[in-house]
């Protein structure tokens, strides 16, 4: 862990010189996304376990939504279905045979377009910061 953290300040102290700015860059884009990840992992985590512990009286409301994906290489795309799939409450079902789109089940949600915005500031910001 010593040896990468010296030779990654290394090649960010020398990025003109050895050319290493697109490895700094992803390299930093890959931790932001496992902290993002992460976050997203622990609210969910902790809404089904809310959801799940305490009697709620309004009822829960499932749904499945579409989610486009256009744009996005297969690589992405597969990344992106797990972060989707390993987050609880959130599931991908489907993935379209031209890869524009996803079938996502959502445990709880009255705003479909809401759960779009969350994945495309978090999860698909974060994959995209280290992938391009």
């Amino acid at each position: 862990a010593i040896g990468f953290v010296m030779g990654f300040a290394m090649l960010w102290l020398f990025k003109p010189v050895m050319n290493s700015d697109d490895y700094v860059r992803r390299a930093i884009g890959f931790v932001r996304f496992l902290g993002i990840f992460l976050w997203a992992f622990l609210v969910s985590c902790w809404a089904i376990a809310r959801a799940a512990v305490l009697a709620r009286m309004d009822p829960i409301q499932p749904r499945l939504i579409t989610y486009d994906v256009r744009g996005l290489t297969k690589f992405e795309i597969l990344l992106l279905s797990h972060c989707i799939s390993l987050t609880p409450g959130t599931t991908t079902v489907d993935v379209s045979p031209d890869f524009a789109t996803f079938v996502i089940h959502v445990f709880d949600t009255s705003d479909p377009d809401s759960v779009r915005a969350e994945i495309d500031q978090t999860l698909r910001r974060g994959i995209l910061a280290f992938t391009r």
